[in-house]
């Protein structure tokens, strides 16, 4: 997500995303449309996910991205967010898909009833503005609403593109980092950005098992800058994968 008005990572609460939500599809890279390689598409389709057969579960839908590209292939489908304003604009943007069961829950706090109910749990963007002292226990929550053998579909953002796109913006060298994640700033706001170990690490310690972590590059023009070379790699997100073990 590269947003132009978000608080403090600490700060952001429901409140402040209806406050964003009606400048949400403006301001914010949807990496489901802006994803140039196929990436998600291909491994959703490895995983045999879109055999119209699946139940789905997007945590921190948003304004419905992945249901509005991907929620035809699933019969069974809940979009939750913790903003009341972004679930009435995902409804909208989703209207071509009436069976979709929209419910408003926090990633910290999903209902009970949730537990091992979902084939596919998708978290995009989502721990990016979760403290640090609670990712693992938001991570928790979307993996135990998998089924045994279940999958979970992660957006993260990637620290090392951070750096390089910053790297190309000042001219000045990568920083040197110590640990799998920080929080940086671009323009006015703050998030948390994850190593690929990291996002590895974070997504085993939460219980998921076969993880893996691919790059998903979106365009330059997403962070305001026109290719700094010809044949420059392209800024990415990490895509997280794993199953709920068996």
């Amino acid at each position: 997500m590269r947003g132009k008005s978000c608080k403090l990572l600490a700060e952001m609460r429901a409140k402040d995303w209806d406050h964003l939500a009606d400048v949400y599809a403006e301001e914010v890279c949807d990496i489901f449309q802006r994803d140039t390689r196929g990436v998600i598409a291909r491994w959703l389709r490895a995983q045999r996910l879109l055999d119209g057969r699946r139940t789905l579960l997007d945590v921190g839908c948003g304004i419905g991205s992945f249901l509005r590209r991907y929620g035809r292939y699933f019969p069974m489908k809940t979009g939750a967010d913790h903003s009341r304003r972004m679930l009435q604009l995902a409804r909208h943007r989703c209207r071509m898909q009436p069976d979709i069961r929209w419910a408003q829950a926090d990633v910290l706090a999903l209902p009970r009833a949730w537990r091992a109910s979902a084939d596919l749990a998708v978290c995009a963007n989502v721990l990016t503005f979760v403290p640090v002292g609670a990712c693992l226990r938001a991570l928790r929550q979307v993996t135990g609403t998998l089924r045994v053998g279940g999958y979970a579909l992660l957006i993260i953002p990637s620290l090392e593109s951070h750096d390089r796109v910053l790297a190309w913006e000042t001219g000045h060298a990568a920083p040197v980092r110590r640990g799998g994640s920080a929080v940086v700033q671009r323009d006015d706001r703050r998030q948390r950005f994850h190593t690929q170990v990291g996002a590895q690490r974070l997504a085993e310690r939460a219980g998921l098992m076969a993880v893996q972590v691919r790059k998903v590059w979106y365009p330059w023009r997403d962070e305001g800058l026109a290719p700094p070379a010809r044949g420059a790699e392209p800024p990415w997100d990490w895509l997280v994968t794993g199953r709920r073990p068996v």
